[in-house]
């Protein structure tokens, strides 16, 4: 599951933002790498929630800082 969520994660933020997969790793700032804004991050997580069938709370939204604590947060959803 974990690597398929990271490679789901992965082909989402590469159509978004327009990067390329090897780009993208857990390490990965999403602001000061990948410069996502507050519209971008609001366009990343709906899709998110629509590609994994989850709710992202804005709370948990403003704590995501780098594509890591994006898998940390699907790979424990439920």
């Amino acid at each position: 599951m974990p690597q398929e969520v990271e490679s789901k994660v992965n082909k989402i933020l590469s159509n978004l933002l327009e990067r390329k997969l090897e780009e993208l790793n857990a390490r990965i700032s999403l602001k000061e790498d990948l410069d996502v804004d507050s519209t971008e991050m609001v366009e990343i997580c709906s899709a998110l929630e629509k590609a994994f069938g989850v709710e992202i709370d804005d709370s948990v939204e403003k704590k995501l800082k780098t594509v890591g604590d994006i898998y940390t947060l699907l790979e424990k959803t439920p």
